[in-house]
This record gives C-alpha cells, structure tokens and sequence, in this order.
C-alpha cells in the first residue's frame, strides 16, 4: 500500500451499527490480541474511537512482538459489534484474534490507550 492508499484510508471510518443496550444485557469484558499488520496503522486511535461510539470501556496497548492487545467492557453485543468494525477497516491486516473472558472490572470508565 503506497503513502497516498494509506493516509486516504486514514480518514475511512467503518460504518457503526449502535446496538442498544439495556439494564438486561449481558455484560462481559474480553482481552483480545490482534496479529498483523496491526502496529503503525492507527490500530490503538481506531479502538478507542471505535469503543467510544459503542460506549465500552477498556484498554488498548501495542506489545514488544507486534501484536496490540485490546480489552473490552460492556455489552455482549456491543463487544462483537465492535470485532465487525475492526475487522472492517482496511488499512488494518488481522492475521488472527486470539480472546480470552475476564472477569468484569468496576473501575473503569472509559477506553484508554496504554504505552
């Protein structure tokens, strides 16, 4: 992908589908590591907007082996809403998503982005 391919695709947002969330819906928080061409892409700054638009909290964080590794809190359906969009974007190549259940923190109260 040439320079000019890649700073378009910079300001290409995927479409966000906002899935209503209700007192009943499952609440869940998952840690997520993306392999690929994840690092130097705007894979963190895209989390954190993604999350923002679906009201999840968490984390993202580039790791020493390239991989960026994302945790997530908040709806069930709002988490996988979030994996569609992602997935979407196509400056992004994910290669693999490994996921893993965690148990839910009350201290949170936003997305972040960690270093």
């Amino acid at each position: 992908m040439g320079l000019f391919e890649w700073l378009k695709n910079m300001g290409a947002q995927p479409e966000i589908v906002h899935i209503p969330d209700s007192p009943h819906t499952l609440q869940v928080r998952r840690r997520y590591r993306f392999s690929g061409l994840v690092q130097g892409v705007g894979f963190r700054w895209q989390a954190k907007t993604l999350a923002a638009q679906l009201g999840l909290t968490g984390w993202a964080r580039n790791e020493h082996d390239g991989t960026v590794t994302v945790e997530l809190q908040g709806g069930e359906a709002l988490v996988e809403e979030f994996l569609r969009a992602i997935r979407a974007v196509p400056r992004f190549d994910i290669t693999d998503i490994q996921a893993e259940r965690l148990p839910l923190s009350e201290k949170e109260a936003a997305f972040t982005l960690r270093y």
